[in-house]
């Protein structure tokens, strides 16, 4: 008779340990899934306070301008979030190619010495079209097409370059 209590003993404590085990794996994963959710709407906070706008007038000549085959575009912070001023945040992608980072350079014109682009900050963005796959003796005549992307906000810069430059 003595050996019934007991038994039930050893299986309310295996129980026990069971419920104990289940309990920390589910905390393990809620963990981790609130972290997740933090993340997320980080990311999406920084994509909405995000918006730049290219502000070049695409007739005014943004090839070729100083005379050494490049393309040059004002760009204009217009949202709240800080980019790094030497337009590192931006990823390029121009007629169909990706721009590497050492193809670019930037710099802010309306901000002197700062050390972020800010909202209505203007950051000039120099595009090295020699260093540009298939583009060694500078651009052809015709439609052009510059993409920009930062944080999720996406721009789009077409121009037009004709005979003579």
């Amino acid at each position: 008779m003595a050996s019934v209590p007991v038994s039930h003993l050893i299986l309310f404590i295996a129980s026990l340990v069971i419920a104990a085990g289940v309990v920390g794996t589910i905390t393990t994963g809620v963990d981790r899934v609130s972290a997740a959710v933090d993340d997320a709407g980080l990311d999406a906070t920084e994509q909405l306070r995000t918006d730049v706008t290219i502000i070049s007038d695409p007739s005014a000549g943004v090839y070729n301008a100083s005379g050494d085959q490049n393309v040059t575009l004002l760009i204009k912070n217009t949202g709240t979030y800080r980019l790094a001023p030497d337009g590192s945040d931006l990823d390029v992608v121009f007629d169909g190619a990706y721009v590497r980072p050492d193809a670019l350079s930037g710099e802010l014109v309306s901000a002197d010495g700062a050390n972020a682009w800010s909202r209505g900050d203007v950051l000039r963005l120099t595009i090295d079209v020699s260093e540009l796959e298939g583009q060694d003796g500078g651009l052809v005549d015709g439609d052009h097409r510059v993409y920009l992307t930062v944080n999720g906000d996406e721009e789009l810069f077409q121009f037009r370059v004709e005979g003579g430059n």
